[in-house]
């Protein structure tokens, strides 16, 4: 008994220690599905293709979100037809392939962030909101972060709610293996 005790503790402190999110929306596809999960690491400085999970507040919808980092503090950040701009320089995509995602005529591209990262994303041929698909430009804040999803069309990310500020990110998401 004393040594199921001591296992059960020992579990509920490395689930402590080593913290998960589960995707609840399709906005990170085509690199992260729906129900998949994903751990956390603690953050120590973060960059242009970061994955972060943080905390929302989008009233009716999520708590926690998870969206990879587009624009640093200082950057300034637009999108034209659903592509990054950042500090008015377009991240270069290649065309992968055109594909069905829940019902959405998509297109895979491989996009280059500022960094020189490479990181596929899908572009709707019709996107659901065309207000995120091109926007104003923005001056991302000391202390944010420009986030959006992997899924452009069909993502709530910093288009629509804004900057994420650095005290709500709860950790970097790390693919499990």
């Amino acid at each position: 008994m004393k040594k199921l005790l001591y296992l059960l503790v020992m579990l509920l402190i490395l689930a402590a220690c080593n913290p998960k999110v589960e995707l609840t929306s399709a906005g990170m596809y085509p690199n992260y599905q729906v129900g998949e999960i994903v751990n956390l690491i603690p953050v120590d400085s973060l960059t242009y293709g970061d994955v972060i999970a943080y905390h929302s507040y989008i009233p009716g919808f999520q708590e926690r979100a998870f969206k990879r980092i587009v624009g640093l503090p200082g950057d300034t950040v637009r999108f034209q037809d659903q592509q990054c701009i950042v500090n008015g320089k377009k991240c270069e995509w290649v065309f992968i392939r055109k594909l069905f995602y829940e019902e959405d005529e998509c297109e895979e591209y491989c996009e280059s962030l500022p960094n020189g990262m490479k990181v596929n994303i899908c572009k709707s041929v019709v996107p659901i909101d065309s207000a995120t698909a091109t926007t104003t430009a923005v001056v991302v804040p000391a202390g944010s972060y420009f986030v959006a999803g992997d899924y452009r069309g069909g993502s709530i990310d910093s288009r629509s709610q804004g900057c994420v500020a650095a005290d709500s990110i709860i950790g970097k998401g790390v693919k499990r293996k």
